[in-house]
């Protein structure tokens, strides 16, 4: 069974060439997929999951922290959000190239950040073998 979590994370890139190149990179191993994520913009993805085992030794998960953590190495923006079941099992940080440091978020922005979680997007699944027009 295990304790589970609602987890979103989203990156923003400052172009779609750079989101290309640096998804790309990251999908060569088997932990990172790009069904995983979806197509919010030309330079936005959004990963979203509900019910997730979110253990900081499980692989996947340090997987997904890495990629968060290259992505602001390359100034990219990005925002994470975890959801646990215990009440008050918030966390939310975001980030931008310019430095900003993560928080956690207080137990009474617990709607507001649930809420946040369970956004739908409306974009399409992350395009598979998307590749850059080198014309």
């Amino acid at each position: 069974m295990g304790y589970r979590s609602d987890v979103a994370y989203c990156i923003r890139f400052t172009t779609r060439e750079h989101r290309i190149r640096f998804m790309s990179a990251q999908f060569i191993n088997e932990w990172i997929k790009p069904e995983d994520f979806s197509l919010v913009d030309d330079e936005t993805i959004l990963f979203n999951e509900g019910g997730r085992k979110w253990y900081d030794d499980y692989e996947d998960v340090k997987q997904h922290t890495q990629l968060l953590e290259d992505a602001k190495a390359q100034d990219c923006s990005w925002e994470f959000c975890r959801v646990g079941e215990d009440y008050g099992d918030i966390v939310y940080c975001n980030g931008s190239g310019e430095g900003e440091e993560g928080y956690v978020i207080n137990p009474p922005d617990i709607v507001s950040t649930t809420q946040a979680v369970y956004v739908e997007t409306e974009g399409e699944p992350y395009p598979i073998g998307e590749t850059l027009d080198t014309a």
